[in-house]
């Protein structure tokens, strides 16, 4: 569902995406909606944490501010998972990190991640704490594209990961 109004329809949008279970929003959106200005675009939201899936390398050609404000101090909480595009990182970081902003969702956080586009990469933690709060991969990807078109897996490493860790982390998560 959009919800970053016209301001950010030319880069892409900035999508709310059902996660069951938590009071909390998850949003996905690309990085030209985040890297010019994301204390704006977290104020915007209303967003509690920003996300970046990006590598150093990608954000220093397009957004080098971006870069140094993700690595500043509050009053933002930004966390990093840095991820080769159409790639997966470690399994065991991506679990972490799924962890993580999946109690932060509980507790009614609002999270805004983000890779390049906000589809592939951002898109495979999306369906992971869709799974980790009760749905089944189809469904998750349904209901992340019917919220965010063209959003989830691009390629066969994250079609993967996504069916090795869903079923792992809904078990550890719901407990």
């Amino acid at each position: 569902m959009e919800i970053g109004g016209e301001r950010f329809g030319s880069v892409g949008g900035v999508h709310a995406i059902p996660v069951d279970g938590v009071d909390g929003t998850l949003i996905l959106c690309g990085l030209d909606a985040i890297g010019p200005d994301p204390a704006g675009l977290l104020a915007t939201v209303e967003g509690d944490v920003a996300v970046c899936l990006q590598t150093d390398a990608e954000l220093q050609r397009r957004f080098p501010d971006y870069l140094a404000w993700l690595d500043s101090p509050a009053p933002h909480v930004a966390l990093r998972l840095p991820t080769e595009d159409h790639l997966v990182a470690d399994d065991s970081l991506v679990s972490v990190l799924v962890a993580d902003l999946h109690g932060r969702l509980q507790r009614g956080k609002r999270v805004v991640v983000h890779c390049g586009a906000g589809w592939g990469r951002a898109g495979v933690i999306a369906v992971l704490l869709m799974c980790a709060s009760g749905a089944e991969i189809d469904r998750a990807l349904v209901d992340l594209r019917a919220a965010r078109p063209a959003a989830g897996p691009q390629s066969a490493d994250q079609d993967l990961q996504i069916e090795r860790l869903a079923g792992r982390l809904r078990a550890a998560l719901r407990k």
